[in-house]
């Protein structure tokens, strides 16, 4: 953990995200067939573990052998290891076997569970998503809040086979009715990463885009990326797309002058001055701010004689 982050493990991602996943959130990881979904988690999962954290790994579709057996075959051997030892739970379920998902699933990994804030997975959530048509979305708020009071959770969802567009220009009805169902959990998830394989064989044959990352700085490109056995997953960001999410130190001044001036208005004027600390500490712009600052300060100086 770093700075309350919860690290990926993902090589070349924590930097266009803030450090990386904030604690006790949900956060999704979409995308279609053959993009590395499973890498992802387990390459999650790992990266916990060689630390010395705990982690559940709730699988729908693999058995313990298959996921060693994954594991090996990318260079991860060691995984077998932390299972015997304890620190690495991996529950094989039926989705078919859950009458209640809201509250089977839940009290399956409480149960599950051991050590402070482990890392959870789950792969996939289909099962939990088309489940309940009535109340698919308090079901499935239900999860994720109680997810929150265990750990920090990742959760794989898996695009639907045309894709979301394809919903949303007329696609036949079987494919409405599921991507309205994945939107659900992507729009209760603190963060959703969108990985994509558009199998051109080229530096952009495999991007992965941050959709969102609710409370933190995070890159708004599109990273290409690949799978390296031993690795896993490794983005190749530029140093100029890191620089984008990075706070700017250089105008300083001009927020110092701008706190100054805050001050000299009174008690608002002091709340808007904290306001401006704030954004001086996560200022990521090349341009400078002064035009805004200067802006803001005259509005609410307009709004605080107005109001006297």
């Amino acid at each position: 953990m770093k700075n309350g982050r919860i690290l990926t493990g993902i090589y070349g991602l924590d930097d266009l995200m803030d450090g990386g996943f904030r604690k006790n959130t949900i956060n999704s990881i979409y995308g279609g067939p053959g993009v590395g979904k499973t890498t992802f988690a387990l390459q999650y999962s790992l990266f916990g573990l060689d630390r010395g954290e705990k982690v559940l790994y709730v699988s729908f579709e693999m058995s313990e052998q298959q996921i060693i057996r994954d594991c090996t075959d990318i260079g991860w051997g060691i995984i077998k290891d932390y299972i015997e030892e304890g620190d690495l739970k991996i529950l094989h379920i039926f989705g078919e076997d859950l009458e209640f998902p809201s509250l089977d699933i839940t009290e399956i990994i409480k149960k599950s569970i051991s050590g402070h804030n482990p890392r959870i997975v789950i792969d996939p959530f289909t099962y939990p998503t088309f489940y309940s048509d009535k109340e698919k979305r308090k079901s499935i708020s239900t999860i994720f809040q109680d997810l929150r009071t265990f750990g920090t959770t990742l959760v794989v969802l898996e695009e639907p086979a045309d894709g979301v567009a394809s919903a949303n220009f007329g696609g036949s009805a079987e494919i409405q009715s599921n991507t309205k169902a994945l939107s659900m959990p992507l729009y209760l998830s603190d963060t959703v990463l969108f990985l994509q394989n558009l199998g051109f064989g080229e530096m952009y044959d495999r991007t992965i885009r941050i959709m969102k990352h609710r409370g933190s700085k995070h890159g708004e490109g599109i990273y290409p990326y690949s799978i390296e056995t031993g690795l896993g997953i490794v983005l190749r960001a530029s140093k100029k797309q890191i620089d984008r999410v990075i706070p700017k130190t250089k105008f300083d001044d001009r927020f110092v002058q701008a706190v100054e001036k805050s001050r000299s208005m009174g008690e608002l004027g002091e709340k808007l001055a904290t306001r401006i600390e704030i954004l001086r500490k996560n200022w990521v712009h090349d341009d400078d701010p002064q035009q805004i600052l200067e802006m803001v300060i005259k509005q609410e100086k307009k709004n605080n004689d107005n109001k006297t």
